[in-house]
């Protein structure tokens, strides 16, 4: 019987997958563990949660996996914006994830899968970069940028994954979440109305939504799978069609940049896209699935039962 820890259990991401592995039944032990302060939205009631430090020494954190005779360390947490916990923050917790694989790799640890929730923001996306991205490693231009700091979390366990071959480590990278209750990025952006469309431009986009990407992890977890893998919800759609789907609004906006002025824009509550979706929303991103699916995993929703969610609100 598998025993597994979630980490990052108070996020939406960690809460759903603690609940879908709870309910296998070859599955001996669940437990949501957070390694820093809990978030606002604790799990429900009865539900068990443990607090263990991890940084800056994972000794504690290595004696409690060894004492829980952990076997599989889900990482739900690695990317705030792909976990739900903010869609504002795309830095994969680098530190975190270095005393994480410490802790796996500790003597007397029972550990054979890691499974890390990471992002697909690793992607390039721009005129020459490729609409639909299948695996591979990515090394940003750019030192200081959110995919820096995610390249470098899947480097480390990339790393330890050679050094212990006995580990299973898996990367899955997420699409952007959305949900009841969840929204990454483009789903804030959605929520707005209306909802700012750059003129002359209409993307394709891609979505993932959260039972998706709960069961695809779940999924990983109990074949013990290893290497990189994308995941998102079936298909793609366009800008416009999505802004429809959800049942909102659009109002035309110039592609320009206003990164400087977005707090003033958002307090005047003046239409604006963020400087962070120019790209994307000017060239689309979206990302292969075909390696997960020859796996055995398929998604459950489409593009449009994702944006349906904004209509349930």
């Amino acid at each position: 019987m598998r025993r597994v820890v979630v980490i990052g259990a108070t996020s939406p991401l960690g809460r759903r997958v603690v609940e879908t592995l709870r309910a296998d039944s070859g599955i001996g032990l669940v437990r949501g563990v957070e390694v820093r302060a809990p978030g606002r939205d604790p799990l429900p009631e009865g539900d068990d949660l443990d607090f263990v430090p991890l940084v800056p020494d994972h000794r504690l954190f290595a004696d409690y996996l060894e004492k829980e005779g952990i076997d599989t360390v889900i990482q739900g947490d690695l990317v705030p914006d792909r976990s739900g916990l903010d869609a504002r923050k795309g830095e994969a917790d680098v530190i975190a994830t270095m005393c994480l694989g410490a802790a796996i790799g500790h003597a007397g640890s029972r550990v054979r899968s890691w499974v890390l929730a990471s992002s697909s923001a690793i992607y390039p996306i721009g005129s020459h970069a490729p609409l639909l991205q299948r695996e591979r490693q990515e090394r940003p231009r750019e030192e200081e940028t959110p995919a820096a700091s995610i390249a470098e979390a899947e480097d480390y366990a990339r790393d330890l994954a050679h050094r212990l071959p006995h580990v299973n480590v898996a990367i899955l990278r997420l699409q952007q979440l959305i949900g009841p209750g969840v929204r990454g990025p483009l789903g804030s952006l959605l929520a707005r109305s209306p909802v700012p469309t750059l003129i002359g431009f209409d993307p394709a986009i891609q979505l993932l939504h959260l039972e998706d990407a709960a069961d695809a992890i779940g999924f990983v977890a109990r074949s013990e799978l290893a290497g990189v893998y994308n995941v998102a919800s079936r298909g793609l759609i366009h800008w416009r069609d999505a802004v429809r789907a959800a049942g909102r609004a659009s109002l035309p906006v110039l592609p320009v940049r206003v990164a400087g002025l977005e707090p003033v824009l958002e307090r005047l509550k003046i239409p604006f896209v963020p400087a962070a979706l120019m790209d994307l929303l000017r060239f689309g991103h979206a990302i292969d699935t075909t390696k997960i699916e020859r796996a055995g995993w398929q998604p459950r929703y489409d593009q449009r039962d994702c944006l349906a969610t904004f209509r349930l609100d």
